[in-house]
């Protein structure tokens, strides 16, 4: 804009006070010229002269429940005075604004922002929690909002969290918590492969957790769920087969080794009926001899098995086949 045309604004500006004040008009300025910034400026709406007197206004808002306004003033004074002292503590605020409004997602990335640009102000610990504590509200079921309705599952979102809480403070108080979580969040979307991985992680980088041992029973459960799928190889309940003998063997837990135990009980049954259906097809076949070595197979290593004694039963058919074929 030019000089000459400020000058007429401000003539016209001027020349329409003292109509104003000629006619004893009550008038309040909503918009003034700032020639600093070269713009008109709503004072209702203008940043204060310092930050304290911000931060002071934007405290205003969001102890009165006005937390749209109160993130809005929170926001200029991270804007206009980036490097004071109040400039992290905004931000922590922003997100407490986002909580209280349950827009939990935008107040995990408000206390983010806080992590990454400020990472060694005084609430540092206190926004670590709150970024746990918001990963399981999604964990537990928060759904997120698209155009303020809560319409999808956000399991996923539970496990982006998640995770930055450990990557935010490996070694923080929340740490295997939070990574004992993100184990439980695959879990529920029946990714058991990275089940696996997330509660592997956790045994290798915190050992001496208390949730070691719940981490390796999950292990041993994913294993057993992945080996049901019929699009996976027999490896996978050979695996599961392992690791519930190994949970059983180290367990100190009653309800967890009865449980366990059952879950292997399953995972034989299993493993020697598939046994017996191959022996059913080389005893079709007419390979008799194979299959006797399946349903021996049986007889050996699941003994226990409800096929068991029908493995027998057939030992002793298919054995008169072959001498009366002699």
């Amino acid at each position: 804009m030019s000089d000459k045309i400020r000058a007429n604004i401000f003539l016209l500006s001027a020349l329409l006070t003292v109509f104003i004040l000629a006619q004893g008009i009550t008038v309040y300025a909503y918009w003034v010229w700032t020639p600093k910034t070269g713009k008109w400026v709503n004072p209702k709406y203008a940043v204060k002269g310092t930050p304290d007197e911000q931060m002071e206004w934007a405290l205003k808002f969001y102890k009165s429940e006005e937390y749209k306004r109160a993130v809005s003033e929170f926001e200029k004074l991270i804007e206009n005075y980036p490097n004071s002292i109040q400039a992290p503590i905004a931000q922590y605020y922003i997100g407490l604004s986002y909580e209280a409004m349950e827009e939990f997602y935008k107040a995990f990335l408000a206390y983010q922002k806080s992590i990454d640009k400020y990472p060694y102000n005084e609430r540092f610990t206190e926004t670590i929690e709150r970024q746990y504590n918001i990963g399981n509200i999604f964990l537990d079921g928060q759904k997120a909002k698209i155009m303020g309705m809560k319409i999808l599952p956000a399991l996923d979102k539970a496990v982006e969290i998640l995770s930055k809480v450990v990557e935010n403070e490996p070694f923080g108080k929340y740490a295997d918590l939070a990574q004992f979580k993100v184990g439980e969040a695959h879990l529920k979307q029946e990714f058991y492969e990275d089940a696996m991985i997330a509660f592997q992680k956790l045994i290798d980088d915190y050992p001496s957790s208390e949730l070691v041992e719940d981490a390796k029973y999950n292990i041993a459960l994913c294993t057993y769920y992945v080996s049901r799928d019929p699009y996976y190889d027999q490896n996978f309940t050979d695996k599961a087969i392992d690791e519930y003998k190994e949970l059983i063997k180290k367990t100190s837990d009653t309800a967890v080794h009865k449980e366990a135990n059952e879950t292997l009980t399953k995972l034989r049954e299993k493993k020697a009926k598939s046994a017996f259906e191959t022996a059913k097809f080389y005893e079709r076949t007419k390979h008799y001899r194979s299959a006797i070595i399946y349903y021996q197979e049986i007889i050996d290593n699941y003994g226990d098995t409800a096929v068991a004694e029908e493995a027998k039963a057939k030992i002793s058919d298919l054995e008169g086949k072959l001498a009366n074929d002699g």
